[in-house]
């Protein structure tokens, strides 16, 4: 009996290791400010989830473009040569996750794809691979990373030049687990359609989370793979999440929330729990910098005209104060907090906007005063001529008789 209890907490113990997807491993971010260090390489365009990146307060990033579909090859070794880090130190010091998105395995040496695949195994770090002709096994030979030590720490094998053309939709494998349980995907519809995706094989140990279905066909996939080895993780999505194969992905309402949680669940971080209270947060923080950008332009223009901004610069610093706070509490995980935060900095926001307006009318009261009496004086002026000449004529000398007149007589 007691054998029997002893196997049946260890199965136990065994499925919670396996629904708990990246919780297995121990969370890496940046030390000082809690931020995911993104060095994202392929294709971080406008396009992809690079300006999101760039925005949310969880993450920093470094763009290095290395898609040879897409961009030429000066451009690329360029950036190459300028932002990837120069030793497997740099890599490992300041970044935590490594984006791999439909980059091409020609532009890397031997001792950069060495140093992501120590990254990973050695110092904790995490790797995703986003799905594209020079993604995994490639395709129109653009070439594969199967011969690659990347391929060691893939969570899945890349197949040479397999690739599906047919549309597929995505369908969830795990629902328990921890980011296909962050967001709605019951309810993604046609935004979860994507247009062709590299044919990869599961490796023994990984974790199928979604499958990429063909639409009309009864064939599927691997579209999302999750594998800890290591002292890190790795992450696959086989099909594009750019507008060359995910153009009705890119516009879902939750596009942004995907590749942030993505980011968070790699890293062996706290996802949330209520999708809709950090769509909410991150909307909230939206508006505020829609605000702040047209506050910022007021106080520029009004400041042109000599208007004393200090008393709405005073509330904007009390309004970044009410924000930093929110981030902290986002980056934390404390959603609802953080809510509470961003909507007080908000209020103060719009409070110093109030203020600015009416200070930039106090300023332009004497410019609006100054050009209408200039307008009026030169009306009057111009009245006062033209009555002088054509109306009263005291200008003018009468005469007896013209020239004309007396050629005639003549």
């Amino acid at each position: 009996m007691k054998h029997g209890f002893t196997a049946i907490v260890l199965v136990l113990v065994i499925s919670l290791a396996c629904l708990s997807g990246a919780s297995g491993r121990e969370e890496r971010r940046d030390p000082a400010t809690g931020r995911i260090r993104i060095l994202y390489i392929g294709d971080p365009v406008p396009g992809s989830p690079h300006p999101i990146f760039l925005r949310d307060p969880i993450t920093d990033v470094v763009p290095i473009i290395a898609s040879g579909f897409n961009f030429p090859t000066s451009i690329i070794r360029r950036y190459m040569r300028l932002y990837m880090p120069r030793t497997p130190k740099g890599l490992y010091e300041n970044f935590d996750v490594i984006i791999i998105s439909d980059a091409g395995i020609r532009f890397f040496t031997d001792q950069q794809l060495n140093s992501f695949r120590d990254g990973v195994v050695d110092q904790g770090m995490a790797l995703i691979m986003i799905g594209g002709f020079e993604a995994f096994g490639g395709n129109i030979g653009l070439g594969s990373w199967g011969p690659t030590p990347i391929q060691e720490v893939l969570p899945v094998d890349s197949l040479e030049n397999e690739w599906e053309d047919k549309a597929g939709k995505l369908t969830v494998v795990e629902n328990e687990d921890p980011l296909m349980k962050s967001l709605p995907f019951d309810e993604i519809g046609g935004y979860g359609i994507f247009y062709g995706c590299n044919i990869v094989a599961n490796k023994q140990g990984s974790q199928t989370l979604a499958n990429y279905q063909v639409v009309g066909a009864g064939r599927r996939h691997t579209l999302l793979s999750y594998w800890e080895i290591g002292k890190g993780s790795s992450f696959a999505m086989t099909a594009d999440w750019t507008p060359a194969g995910g153009v009705d992905f890119l516009r879902w309402q939750y596009y942004g929330d995907y590749a942030l949680n993505v980011m968070t669940y790699i890293i062996g971080g706290k996802l949330p729990e209520d999708p809709a209270l950090v769509y909410q947060t991150r909307q909230l923080m939206s508006d505020f910098r829609n605000i702040r950008q047209t506050l910022d332009a007021l106080i520029e223009f009004a400041s042109k005209f000599g208007a004393n901004m200090a008393a709405a610069e005073e509330l904007i610093g009390e309004a970044e104060d009410a924000k930093r706070r929110a981030e902290r509490s986002y980056i934390d995980a404390e959603i609802e907090d953080s809510i509470e935060e961003m909507k007080a900095a908000i209020l103060v926001l719009e409070e110093a906007s109030d203020k600015a307006y009416r200070l930039k009318d106090e300023a332009l009261f004497w410019v609006y005063v100054t050009e209408w009496l200039v307008v009026a004086s030169t009306g009057l002026i111009c009245g006062f001529i033209l009555w002088t000449f054509m109306v009263r004529r005291k200008m003018y000398r009468e005469i007896g008789q013209t020239r004309l007149s007396r050629l005639d007589r003549d």
